[in-house]
């Protein structure tokens, strides 16, 4: 794996170097049958990326900018560890797939994925005591990325709320990638085995589908 500490999120620089990517956003995007991500991939990797100025926000969106660095600083202090912030992770075992994690500590041995929601869907994960299943396979993503990874600590934070939600993931813990109707549940370890395998055949297939439009 290759950290890049010195690229800061959401700058130019960062936006080159995921394009043609998969960052945990799409990750789930590995698990679905179909071509949407095959294509989405292909057509960034087919064209020479130009940058843009970051498109709209909203409230929510511009909300979670604002809380994440409090949320990283909250975590730290609660976990007793030191996260420093990486604009990206490349894995060196599939080039498709890499991430920008929220914090990483220097050994690269644990990492955070921080979520600042809405009301509703805070107290949601407050009664559940669980993470919500749209944000698992971002969570997986993190050890497909990082072979180093032994924990990822997952937090929900909302300052206006009574409490946060703090949630520690390992190789053991037991993830559902299905849905609540129709679970599939497998450990962490097993998970991110087949997500490299995935990446890997959709790696393989999207070089076959470059060559076969070229003039």
């Amino acid at each position: 794996m290759i950290s890049h500490v010195n690229i800061e999120q959401k700058s130019a620089e960062w936006f080159k170097m995921k394009w043609g990517k998969i960052g945990g956003t799409l990750s789930k995007g590995l698990f679905v049958k179909s071509d949407t991500l095959l294509i989405d991939i292909l057509s960034q990797r087919c064209e020479t990326y130009v940058h843009t100025e970051e498109g709209f926000q909203s409230d929510a969106m511009r909300r979670g900018n604002e809380l994440e660095p409090l949320a990283r600083v909250y975590l730290a202090d609660y976990l007793g560890v030191e996260f420093i912030e990486s604009g990206w992770l490349q894995s060196e075992d599939n080039e498709l797939i890499g991430m920008s994690p929220d914090g990483v500590t220097s050994d690269y041995t644990e990492q955070c994925e921080i979520k600042c929601l809405g009301t509703k869907k805070h107290y949601e994960i407050l009664i559940t005591d669980e993470i919500p299943l749209e944000h698992i396979h971002q969570c997986l993503h993190a050890f497909t990325v990082n072979p180093m990874l032994k924990k990822l600590h997952f937090l929900a934070y909302r300052p206006e709320a009574p409490k946060p939600f703090i949630k520690t993931l390992t190789l053991d813990s037991e993830i559902n990638l299905g849905t609540k109707a129709k679970p599939k549940n497998m450990t962490i370890a097993d998970a991110s085995v087949t997500a490299m395998q995935l990446a890997d055949e959709l790696l393989e297939k999207i070089i076959e589908t470059e060559a076969s439009i070229q003039f």
